[in-house]
């Protein structure tokens, strides 16, 4: 199979992975909503707040350099997977066990804590089992994530439906999200077991030290963290300068461009491992990535002639005319698409190489340049500034992170 075939097959899986699990995600809260309230949710979704933020943390970019080393060395597989969940253990289950213990101190809420603690386990969970799917894309063997995301899905809204048929509390479908998700670990690592436990070498098995596994991965750890503050900076600033109802029209807007992601997403899963395992070969590297910035470009184009031109009609439909003044946010919003997704694309091409120091330098300034720009903005112009100056924020840091290709391609 050609690299492009398995690259186009791999997105398509992808992107059912993603459409499905955000599907299933949507009715499982409308579930819990509908059958517990408020509240109920709230407990729910607070306990899973303290959770993901910490899993991130203890993921700490080691998901993305094993997809990069595994893809460029297959036969290092088992070491680096061996020191992957070492570091695992200490850190995530450190972090877990922390949670545990001082929950009581993060809420007054008794069922809250009780929630917290029913659910800390996953701080350790979710990251071994983005080790393993790691590997699975470095392999760029794409269909179990999608039969595993969606397999557990499915299985914890069956099950949290029987929870509340049978009347258990919130406590109880927290218990099915921690067991759902065990299991669906479980299940990564047979398959794991099953694809390529024997395709590791003997000799290959020794494993790095933990100490030098955390060095290389902390520029992606740093990148997560550094992207995470950035998509979230317009709408903090944007609260704490204007009002809420500003935030919240600007929220709505949002949510149409993180949709418009979701193709371009699937393709960035498959794209990374297909760029690592061409770094050596820098000719065929070179030709896959500009026919993918070709295909990033007309997607973000079309989706912005798409929003110019409907906007209002897309706001008012998922909305209700009460949020009308979000429609020209959404058309300011969605143009940031086109090089927000450059930007992505060109940034996983510096990781593929070994450069991901400059993105994360990139990052950097983009994050001051979108707080300047915003804090200039916001006052006079409320939603409209903020879309506004993440759009100036995104071709400006696309320009400087792609500044280095040409010097760099002729080099290679």
């Amino acid at each position: 199979m050609t690299t492009a075939n398995r690259l186009s097959r791999n997105t398509l899986i992808l992107l059912v992975s993603n459409i499905g699990s955000a599907l299933l995600l949507f009715a499982l809260s409308a579930i819990i909503g509908r059958a517990y309230g408020k509240e109920g949710l709230g407990v729910y979704s607070t306990a899973m707040a303290w959770v993901f933020p910490l899993s991130l943390i203890a993921e700490f970019g080691l998901n993305t350099l094993l997809t990069r080393e595994i893809a460029r060395q297959p036969e290092r597989e088992r070491a680096y997977l061996t020191t992957a969940v070492h570091a695992r253990l200490w850190i995530a289950g450190g972090l877990a066990l922390t949670l545990m213990i001082i929950a009581p101190l993060l809420s007054r809420d008794a069922l809250l804590v009780q929630g917290i603690r029913i659910s800390a386990p996953l701080i350790l969970v979710l990251p071994l089992f983005g080790t393993l799917t790691a590997i699975f894309r470095a392999r760029q063997v794409m269909w179990p994530i999608p039969w595993l995301n969606l397999g557990m899905l499915v299985a914890q809204l069956a099950l949290t439906a029987w929870a509340v048929l049978s009347g258990g509390d919130i406590l109880l479908l927290l218990i099915v999200n921690t067991f759902t998700s065990i299991a669906q670990l479980g299940a990564a690592w047979l398959l794991w077991r099953r694809l390529f436990h024997v395709a590791s070498p003997t000799g290959s098995s020794s494993s790095h030290s933990i100490t030098s596994i955390l060095w290389q991965a902390w520029p992606f750890a740093v990148a997560a963290i550094l992207a995470a503050v950035q998509t979230r900076l317009g709408t903090i600033l944007l609260e704490q300068m204007a009002d809420t109802t500003a935030a919240g029209s600007y929220a709505a807007a949002a949510r149409f461009v993180e949709a418009g992601r979701m193709i371009p997403n699937a393709l960035f899963g498959a794209l990374f491992p297909a760029l690592a395992a061409l770094a050596q070969h820098p000719t065929a590297l070179n030709n896959l990535f500009r026919k993918i910035l070709g295909l990033l470009a007309s997607f973000g184009l079309l989706a912005g002639i798409v929003c110019t031109l409907f906007a209002s009609t897309l706001i008012t439909l998922t909305y209700g005319s009460d949020f009308t003044d979000a429609a020209p946010i959404l058309t300011l919003s969605m143009w940031s698409l086109l090089p927000s997704l450059l930007r992505s694309g060109i940034g996983l091409y510096w990781y593929a190489v070994g450069r991901e120091s400059w993105v994360n330098r990139v990052t950097i300034i983009a994050l001051l340049i979108q707080f300047v720009l915003s804090l200039l903005l916001i006052p006079a112009y409320g939603g409209q500034g903020a879309a506004s100056a993440i759009v100036l924020t995104e071709t400006i840091s696309t320009i400087l992170l792609g500044w280095p290709l040409r010097t760099h391609h002729a080099r290679r």
